[in-house]
């Protein structure tokens, strides 16, 4: 919004210095033009009374708003993108809202039963405002999970940071089933199949696999290796 202000008070100024230059080269022409105008523009309002007056004062009371709207978005306070940090002995740091967000979310998202995290931080006059979008497992307890976030979101912002919470707000969207993500687990060895059989040799322990096809010749009795299984 504040390029769009920007771009219409740019406009604006361009076509007040156009006017100028022409008011300054030709006053006269410009003079008359604008006289020609008006008498033309009050004709057109006598002849149509009284519904020519009521779309020349629709038309006035809309320019009207749009100017007051255009004049309040530039005129409202903006939320600081800085926030200034004040240490123990006086020195003061400026950290953006867009580190604080991202600290956030890594430290919310290492809470159990969050799937996904958006921080939104804005600095105020009392400090920040927080909002949390978490996604969370089905079926979790919301208001002792709000209070846990909460409270990690106010220890990171407050003791590691040093700043103020104004507020924390947490909206919570939980996933349905078969969304949250999962980490299969695979076991090493199957349930119901056997282990396979451990030798031991002078060389050392050697696992001896399923080989179909293959035959296994039994170590000699005159070896000094033997076979534990």
């Amino acid at each position: 919004m504040r390029v769009f202000n920007r771009t219409i008070v740019i406009l604006e100024t361009l076509l007040l210095v156009i006017l100028l230059i022409v008011a300054a080269v030709v006053p006269n022409t410009l003079l008359d033009r604008a006289m020609y105008t008006l008498q033309q523009a009050q004709s057109s309002l006598q002849l149509g009374w009284p519904r020519s007056y009521i779309v020349f004062l629709l038309a006035v009371i809309v320019l009207v708003f749009l100017l007051l709207v255009l004049l309040w978005l530039e005129l409202r306070p903006q939320s600081k993108r800085t926030i200034t940090v004040r240490g123990r002995d006086g020195t003061e740091a400026e950290v953006s809202t867009s580190s604080v967000a991202q600290s956030l979310q890594r430290r919310i998202s290492e809470v159990p039963d969050v799937s996904r995290v958006r921080a939104t931080v804005r600095g105020v006059r009392t400090g920040v405002d927080v909002v949390l979008d978490l996604e969370t497992t089905p079926e979790i307890d919301i208001p002792s999970k709000m209070d846990e976030v909460s409270q990690a979101a106010r220890d990171l912002i407050e003791s590691k940071m040093g700043l103020h919470v104004a507020r924390i707000k947490v909206n919570v969207k939980q996933v349905r089933y078969g969304e949250a993500a999962t980490i299969p687990t695979t076991p090493s060895v199957q349930p119901g199949m056997p282990s396979p059989p451990m030798v031991e040799t002078e060389a050392g322990v050697e696992e001896i696999g399923d080989q179909s096809g293959s035959e296994t010749t039994p170590p000699s009795s005159e070896s000094d290796s033997y076979s534990e299984f």
